[in-house]
């Protein structure tokens, strides 16, 4: 089991503010950005882990049914980008990777009643199911060449 890089309690405090976790997100993903460009792949990981783990907890934040579904949107859809990117930062590590991804399927799925009376929102979670699954399958092939 992969341990979390974010304490419970900053956790908690992330799901209770959602619009704040959301600008904590952008401000780590942007670093993390940075560093992969400048090829400090091992530092871009740990950084594109954390900005996972902060996604993961605004999709689990408590939210107001009269809410705009287009947020949670883009929180799905940054929830998935940040597995992908932490993905292609552990190429060094496949295990982790897998993990991650496999992860990241799994809390989808775990979404997925929440969202039952939301079609947009449960088809975008499909669709995100199936762009991790087909990521999962490249990198497995990957590996066998």
């Amino acid at each position: 089991m992969r341990s979390s890089l974010l304490c419970p309690v900053y956790r908690k405090w992330l799901q209770l503010h959602p619009e704040q976790a959301r600008f904590e997100r952008q401000k780590l993903k942007l670093e993390a950005l940075q560093l992969r460009r400048d090829g400090e792949l091992s530092r871009a990981r740990k950084l594109y882990t954390q900005v996972w783990e902060i996604a993961q907890s605004i999709l689990f934040a408590l939210r107001r049914p009269d809410s705009a579904s287009q947020i949670y949107h883009q929180d799905l859809v940054s929830f998935v980008a940040a597995a992908m990117a932490v993905s292609d930062c552990s190429k060094a590590q496949p295990e982790f990777s897998k993990d991650v991804l496999n992860d990241t399927q799994q809390q989808l799925t775990a979404l997925m009643p929440l969202y039952a009376s939301e079609p947009q929102l449960l088809s975008t979670i499909h669709q995100l199911k199936e762009w991790l699954r087909h990521d999962d399958v490249m990198q497995f092939s990957t590996h066998l060449h």
